[in-house]
Formats: C-alpha cells, structure tokens, sequence
C-alpha cells in the first residue's frame, strides 16, 4: 500500500464512517473488476473451443460459426488453415488457427495472472474493511456508553 500508515484508534466516529463507505465502494469496484474480467475470460476460451472444434475439418464443411455467447450464425469452412480472429476495438487479425488457438491461451493465462493480482488486492481491501468496521463498531459502543 502506498502512502502513509493511519491508526484508525485515532479517527473519530465520522472519519471512520467515511473510510468504511470508501473501503466499500473500492471492494464492490474490484468484485465487478473481476466479474469483467472473468466474462472475457469465458470468452476467450469459448473462442478457442470454437477454434479446435474447426481444427482439421475439411475445405467446404458446415458449421455453426459463434457471434456471441447464446447467437451462432450458419456458416461454411472455407479456409481450414486459416482463421480471422478479432483482437479488439474493431482490429482483426488472419492467423492460422494453432496460431489463433495459442492467440486465445495467452490471453486466458493473461486474464488469469491479472485476476489473481487484483483477487490479493481484494483480499487486503476486505480485511480492511472488516478491521475499519470493528474500530467503529468500537467508537460507537464507547460513545454509547459514555452517554450513559
């Protein structure tokens, strides 16, 4: 963690109200991080199941070709050696399909190292979170019984 190191004993009740919204909020931003990055992730094996199914059939054969996750379109294989595949923000690609196949397993372990770092980043913020919520749960059981 970069910056300086607070002890949270000294914040008041508002202060630690206000890091707890804000711990929340970067919790509930990493969890949707990962969601995002997990839906590529089923994408780009999807794309790659695709790839080896098509793998070593023959100039001419129908197939269902995949748009999305849940649309196919009818198609036919005319250049079995040969494959086009998107690489993102409307760029494409004509690579020859073990190559298109190693394509989508780079990304997949790509996606995996990312998911893995920003899961340890979540997993600090939680535990934050939980010891930010013990120290108010605190301050407010000290300020209810000083009211007493």
């Amino acid at each position: 963690m970069a910056g300086k190191m607070i002890d949270l004993k000294n914040l008041n009740v508002q202060q630690l109200a206000k890091m707890k919204e804000q711990v929340y909020k970067e919790v509930s931003l990493i969890q949707d991080s990962l969601q995002s990055l997990k839906m590529a992730q089923k994408r780009y094996i999807s794309s790659q199941e695709a790839l080896e199914s098509a793998k070593g059939r023959a100039s001419g054969t129908s197939m269902m070709i995949p748009l999305t996750k849940s649309m196919y379109a009818a198609g036919q294989l005319i250049n079995p050696e040969h494959v086009t595949v998107c690489i993102g923000a409307g760029y494409f690609l004509k690579l020859e399909i073990n190559d298109a196949i190693q394509y989508f397993k780079r990304r997949v372990n790509f996606l995996v190292e990312r998911m893995e770092g920003i899961q340890q980043i979540g997993l600090e913020k939680q535990k934050l979170q939980n010891v930010v919520t013990e120290v108010l749960e605190m301050k407010l059981q000290q300020a209810q019984t000083e009211n007493k």
